[in-house]
Formats: C-alpha cells, sequence, structure tokens
C-alpha cells in the first residue's frame, strides 16, 4: 500500500509544536519500540480480526417489477455471492419470505440455489391489502453476521377492491453525525447532518449557533435530507443546530466536544488518490505524546494493511492513499489508540477495472417478435456471466428499481440500517451522485466501541451452518438389517446408511421439493428390500412471528428463521424434518377451485355427484393404519354388529355412515373383513346428509392394478418450493397503459464470446422497450444495466 505524507513521519505518534518538549530518544531504542508496538498491534487487533474469519455472503432479489396487482405474481431470481462477489457454491439453500408493511409474514418459500443463483415465485392473494411489502431473503448462514447482511426487497401492491391508506403521525427524526466519531475544542471539525420524515429523508435549511444564538455556519439539505458543514468548535463553548423543514422548527444539541484529543476526516474527490486528515489540538500534546496510534485500512475483517503514525511538530497530519490499493465497494479506515479503535470514517471506491457493460443490438423482427443480440464485456472482454433480464414498455409508469446487483453487493452489507433509494448512486445520469454517496456513508456515524465489540461484529463466532438440502430423520424398530435404504416412487435407491445397529437414522442433504414423495425400507445383503415394521419420523413445528417494520429499518428486520435446519457435512443439525404426509395440506388459497375441479373430474366418472364431497386431511399418525382404525379415531364412526345380523358403521351412536370404494358401496358382509390400508388410499372424501354421513374412498393406483408395496409412502411436508414456468399475466392486460411488464427472462447466460439472443414479443403501439439486466460473472464481475431500445 502506498501512503503519500504531506509532512514528515517518525514512527512513534507524538503532536509537539518543538522536539523541546520532549526527550529524543536513541535510535535503538525507539527502533525497539516501534517492533514491540507493532507486534502488539498485531498480536492483539489483526490476529483475532483474522482469527479462522468466515466465509462472507451476500444477496440479492431481482423482481420482475417493482409494482403489482393484486392478481399478480412475483417473479424473483436470487443470486448469492461471496466477499469477491463471485456465486456462493457453499449455500443450495435460500429462505424467501413476502413481509407486509409491518414484517409480518404472508408467505415464505424455499429456493433451491445452485451455483450461486435460484428462481421461485409467490403468488398473490386477493385478501392483500393496497400498499407496500417487501420480499426478505437470506441463507441460513447469513444469520452469523446479523439482520442488517439480510436482503430486502420493497414492492408496491394495488388491490383496486381492497384499498387502505396508513394514516400516520409525522415522526420527525434530526441525526447530527460528527465524522470520524467526535468533535474536538479549538479545531475544525466536519459535522455530518440528517433530517427524515418517517424515515424518509426531507428538504430542509438550518445553521448552528452557540450558547449567545449568534450563528456560526448557515447550511440546507443537498441530498435526499443529508448534508455537512466545517466550523471551529470554541473552547468551553455549547452550540445547537436548528433545523427549518416543513413549516416546523427543530432544535437539537450538538455532540460536546472533547477537550483533548483527536479527529478524523476523509477526502474522496480525487481521482486516484484518498485524502486523510487526522488533526488536534494544542492542549493535546502531552497527552498524546504518551500513546501509540495506528490506521488499519479494512473492509469489514478483510486487512488491507495498517500504517504507524510517527512524530510530528505540527497538530495536523496529511495522508494520500492510492485508490487501488482498496477493495471495490465500501471500505473503513480505523484509528487505534493503544490498539483500542477510537475513530472511524467509512468511504466509496469505484474501480473502472471491475466495471461490466452490458449492450443490445436488434437483429431481425420477424411477424410479431423481434429478436435482439445481447453482450457483455469487461474492458473489451467478453463475460461469461449468469442474468436475469426485466423487460418493460419503454415509458413505463410504476417502476422503480430501486435495489440492483451491485447496491446489495458493494453498498447494503457494508453500511447498517436503511438506505433510501441506493441504486441513485450507481446511476451515471445523476452527476453528484458519488459525492452523494460519501455523505451517505459520513451520515452512517460511528459509535465508539472496545476492539473485543469491534472483532465480534467484524469477525463474529460460527453459530450458523450451510445448508445444503433437508434431512430426514427418525427410528426404526426392530432393527431387520444395518443397511436402510431411502427410495423414490420410480423404485430406485436415493440414498443407503449404514446403522451400524442403530435405530436412529438420518438422511442428510437431500435436494426434495414440498410434496416429493419417498419410501423407506431395508435392505439385505442381497440388496433385496425389506419391509419396516415401524417407522417413527421427527418433526418439527413452524413459526411465524410479528416482525417490526414500522421504521422500515434494516436493522429490525431479521426474522427468527424457519427452526429447520440442516448440516454442511453433517457438522452442525438440531431439529429435523417433519414428513409423514401423505397429501400436502399448505395450498394456496387461490388453487383450491382448481384443485376442486380436478378431483371432479377425475372421480366423476365413478360417483356423479362427487362434488357436494369435500375431501379429509389425514394426520400423520394414520400413515401406517387401516382405513377402520382411521375412521373410528379421526372421525368418530363404530363398527358395530346388530344382533348378529348385520354390520354397520354408527356416528356418535345415534346417526349412521355409508361407506363406497371407487364408487361401490360396501356391505354389510364386506364391512367385517373388509382391509384397506391408509397407504393404498389416495383420497378419502365426505358428505353429510341429514346427521348421516357418507364416505368415498378411492384407492391408489398401484393399488386398484393389484401391485403390493413393501413400505409406506412418505410425502416432504417441508422441502424446496418449486420453481414455475413464466407466464405473460392474466389479468386485464392493456398495455398500453404502461402498467405491467412485457416479459421476464431469469435463464440468460452469455457464451465465451460473452453473447446471447434474446427474443420478445413486438408489441407495434409501442414506440420502445426498457431492459433491466442484472447478474453477475464467474469472476465476480457485477452486471448491472438499464437499457432503453427503441
Amino acid at each position: 500500500m502506498k501512503i503519500f505524507y504531506t509532512f514528515l513521519l517518525i514512527t512513534i505518534f507524538n503532536f509537539s509544536h518543538s522536539q523541546e518538549n520532549y526527550k529524543v530518544k536513541s535510535e535503538v531504542e525507539s527502533k525497539k519500540i516501534i517492533d514491540l508496538n507493532k507486534q502488539s498491534f498485531i498480536d492483539s487487533v489483526l490476529t483475532p480480526l483474522q482469527n479462522k474469519p468466515l466465509y462472507f455472503e451476500k444477496l440479492f432479489i431481482h423482481v420482475n417489477k417493482t409494482s403489482y396487482f393484486i392478481d399478480d405474481t412475483i417473479w424473483f431470481k436470487a443470486y448469492v455471492g461471496d466477499s469477491d462477489n463471485k456465486p456462493s457454491l457453499k449455500t443450495t439453500r435460500l429462505s424467501v419470505n413476502l413481509l407486509d408493511s409491518k414484517g409480518a409474514i404472508i408467505q415464505e418459500k424455499s429456493v433451491f440455489i445452485y451455483k450461486g443463483v435460484g428462481k421461485g415465485q409467490f403468488v398473490l392473494k386477493d385478501s392483500l391489502k393496497s400498499g407496500t411489502y417487501y420480499i426478505q431473503a437470506f441463507t441460513n448462514y447469513m444469520r452469523n453476521f446479523g439482520g442488517d447482511n439480510f436482503c430486502l426487497q420493497e414492492i408496491n401492491l394495488t388491490n383496486k377492491k381492497n384499498i387502505e391508506k396508513e394514516k400516520s403521525k409525522d415522526n420527525y427524526d434530526i441525526q447530527l453525525f460528527p465524522e470520524g466519531g467526535h468533535l474536538l475544542e479549538d479545531t475544525e471539525n466536519v459535522l455530518g447532518i440528517k433530517s427524515l420524515i418517517n424515515n424518509k429523508g426531507i428538504d430542509f435549511t438550518g445553521k448552528i449557533i452557540n450558547s449567545k444564538n449568534q450563528e456560526i455556519v448557515s447550511f440546507k439539505n443537498e441530498h435526499l435530507g443529508m448534508t455537512k458543514c466545517m466550523f471551529i468548535y470554541t473552547k468551553n463553548e455549547q452550540y445547537t443546530a436548528v433545523i427549518n423543514l416543513k413549516d416546523t422548527i427543530i432544535k437539537i444539541a450538538v455532540p460536546i466536544a472533547e477537550k483533548k484529543g483527536i479527529i478524523l476526516s476523509v477526502n474522496n474527490n480525487e481521482p486516484d488518490f484518498i485524502s486523510v486528515k487526522l488533526k488536534t489540538n494544542s492542549n493535546s500534546i502531552d497527552k498524546l505524546k504518551k500513546s501509540n496510534y495506528k490506521l488499519l485500512f479494512h473492509q469489514k475483517n478483510r486487512v488491507i494493511d495498517f500504517a504507524e503514525i510517527g512524530n510530528l511538530d505540527t497538530t495536523t497530519i496529511n495522508l494520500e492513499i492510492e485508490k487501488s490499493t482498496f477493495y471495490s465497494g465500501v471500505n473503513s479506515i480505523t484509528l487505534f489508540r493503544d490498539n483500542q479503535p477510537i475513530l472511524e470514517r467509512k468511504f466509496y471506491i469505484e474501480k473502472e477495472s471491475l466495471k461490466a457493460t452490458a449492450s443490445l443490438k436488434k437483429v431481425t423482427i420477424e411477424n410479431d417478435s423481434i429478436t435482439y443480440n445481447l453482450k457483455i464485456i469487461n474492458n473489451d472482454k467478453p463475460i461469461n456471466a449468469d442474468i436475469s433480464i426485466a423487460i418493460f414498455p419503454k415509458n413505463i409508469l410504476n417502476y422503480n428499481e430501486v435495489n440492483n446487483i451491485k447496491t446489495s453487493f458493494q453498498l447494503a452489507p457494508y453500511v447498517k440500517g436503511y438506505i433510501e433509494n441506493p441504486a441513485y448512486y450507481y446511476d451515471k445520469k445523476n452527476l453528484l451522485r458519488k459525492e452523494h454517496l460519501d455523505l451517505l456513508l459520513l451520515t452512517q456515524g460511528w459509535t465508539q466501541y472496545t476492539l473485543k465489540s469491534m472483532i465480534a461484529d467484524l469477525n463474529p463466532s460460527f453459530k450458523y451452518d450451510f445448508e445444503l438440502g433437508y434431512k430426514l430423520t427418525g427410528t426404526v424398530n426392530p432393527l431387520l438389517s444395518n443397511y436402510l435404504a431411502l427410495i423414490s416412487t420410480e423404485d430406485i435407491i436415493i440414498d443407503k446408511l449404514f446403522l451400524n445397529n442403530k435405530k436412529e437414522f438420518s438422511f442428510n442433504n437431500l435436494l426434495i421439493y414440498k410434496g416429493d414423495i419417498v419410501k423407506v425400507a431395508f435392505l439385505n445383503n442381497l440388496n433385496e428390500v425389506i419391509k419396516p415394521e415401524k417407522i417413527d419420523f421427527n418433526s418439527v413445528k413452524k413459526s411465524t412471528p410479528l416482525l417490526n417494520l414500522n421504521s422500515i429499518d434494516r436493522s429490525q428486520i431479521q426474522k427468527s428463521v424457519n427452526p429447520i435446519t440442516s448440516s454442511w457435512e453433517n457438522t452442525y443439525y438440531s431439529e429435523a424434518i417433519n414428513l409423514n404426509e401423505v397429501l400436502v395440506t399448505k395450498k394456496k388459497d387461490n388453487k383450491k377451485y382448481i384443485e376442486k375441479k380436478k378431483l371432479i373430474a377425475k372421480y366423476q366418472p365413478l360417483v356423479f355427484d362427487i362434488g357436494k364431497y369435500y375431501s379429509l386431511e389425514i394426520p400423520d399418525k394414520y400413515k401406517n393404519e387401516d382405513l377402520i382404525t382411521f375412521l373410528e379415531k379421526d372421525q368418530n364412526i363404530s363398527l358395530v354388529n346388530w344382533n348378529g345380523v348385520e354390520n354397520y358403521l354408527s356416528v356418535g351412536g345415534t346417526r349412521e355412515a355409508a361407506l363406497y370404494v371407487n364408487g361401490k358401496r360396501v356391505t354389510s358382509d364386506e364391512l367385517s373383513s373388509l382391509s384397506l390400508s391408509i397407504s393404498s388410499i389416495e383420497n378419502i372424501m365426505m358428505q353429510p346428509i341429514k346427521g348421516n354421513i357418507i364416505f368415498q374412498i378411492f384407492t391408489a393406483e398401484n393399488y386398484n392394478n393389484n401391485i403390493v408395496e413393501l413400505f409406506n409412502e412418505y410425502v416432504f411436508h417441508y422441502g424446496f418450493d418449486k420453481e414455475r414456468k413464466y407466464y405473460t399475466p392474466i389479468f386485464e392486460f392493456d398495455i398500453t397503459k404502461n402498467l405491467t411488464e412485457i416479459d421476464w427472462k431469469p435463464n440468460i447466460t452469455t457464451d465465451k464470446n460473452g453473447e446471447t439472443f434474446i427474443k420478445i414479443k413486438d408489441y407495434k403501439e409501442l414506440n420502445g422497450y426498457l431492459f433491466s439486466i442484472q447478474g453477475f460473472s464467474e469472476n465476480g464481475l457485477l452486471i448491472s444495466e438499464t437499457l432503453i431500445e427503441n
């Protein structure tokens, strides 16, 4: 790292106006002290900061649009990367939640991630109200770094039948941020000011006044309620910030300055260098001479370098550091005194060498479609990338992309709290975007903390493991073999375990989707299956806590994650998966009608009035029972013999139940000898009639074909949610209104030449198209482009 000092520095940091104020040590003594201080810093700070560093994951959710109607589907693609922005190969399981404005979970998805990407969708319900909603996403492993690293994507929902405007009182929030962390007397200080109303930036003007009500400096909003000012903090004075906004005047006390100490400021306006300035006052000389100071340059716990600050006979030190030294994105400078952090400042580095650009070229117009050639390059070199594209009318009215993969990978993971419209800082059309981004980082502030808490924050201890799928755990009794197999419905062995004379089993890292059916059986030495006499599967209950989103603060959106966990290399696992479901019971409300139509179409040839019946859910505990046992225990149905003459099914002792199997009435004589296991039943439907009940039993295909299963089938209640194929919205689709997307293409990859072809429908009445392109490459280049084609 190249550091250029404006003034000559010696190795020990002592502010002084004259060498007469202290005794100069001999060269040998000075070198010994230097080495000891350096080693102490390495042992106390650098080593624990980098001791067993955790893998760092980042996340971005690209949605097909930002505003939805009630009968829409939210389509999304997830990108999971590492600290170098390369696709994460560690995690295969992503939790994605749809939240309302207060943080309550509306829907939950478990998305399969392969080579850093995954896809999914939320089908909206007509009961949802108009308003702001959020898509929250995180991996289990990301929980090690806290909720600030979770991805949060804001969307808007319009329900014309259910419009509700939130009524809330305006909440004002004025925040003052001394650059570096604190103010210092008799020194020119930089003060960041942030003015918010209901957590959104608002225009304002203001001034700093002293105790005599004299104006010291004035200021006004520069961007989204943020600005800064400079003033000399006079000794023993007290200052007040007076803020004028929305016909309201708010006064807030300026933080009390330290009488002795040091302050830190950063200038990021030069193209090639970062300028760092350390300042003190004359009263601090004696105090500073007794301590050792170092500057640490880092990105979270990724240490770039550190510098010792030496003797100087002035109250100011200026340093210039080449920008090429730092990582792309947000970096930090932390000043240490005697190995304790005392000041910190964040700044942003944008590297031209890492920029990827996308271009579109119209190739053909054929009938009602247009084909484009898409090319992605980096410094004239082609990029092989995985991307997704949302396509809109050129003049789309309700599209507002405030997040992109760059904001999610290079900004949000390094900033605490909510960032208003982060995409602004990456739009080249905004000429002041770099200055405003630095203002954002200045108004992040810094709260003094100990070295221990700093290390815990930047290099947390391992608690939550990577997830590579789901687990199936349980016990078998008795042991009929030492080998247990997990078998697909096609009778293919998925996995095999050696039990080692133990009754407990665990099939790990399963790529299982909700509703997938598996079988478990013993295997003998000839690989022949043996039906288990009894299998018990472990299960857990899901919880959906209410989240606090009132202030739209990312730090508050830390959902207690689904307690169903699985392991990376079987090293960490606490709970199991709930299996043993014959039917997946969590059906979407707007799918019930479709499912009922399917049942009617399937069973109407057997029962003409099947539309009057409804299906019964069969609880887990009855899956290994027979039909009569299920009816007795679950439906309060008793098999009764009347005077030795006939058998019938009694309902509560006073009514009667009729039983049909595949449309045929089970007679009195057949009831006593009926042997039908629940595992052989596909569906049980019932209809109450004047206090009595008719049960319609429909058997599975294997039973109908006289195929005897050697073992029971089990359906996963939990697992990955299946990705659906995108379809054009089916609601009132008037493309001329410019209110919806034209297409969504989540599965785009470029070839070795950085190229691919995409085809879209050509709407003649439009005068052009807008393409939102997001993605990344294998070597960590980020692609984020919004292109307009006529």
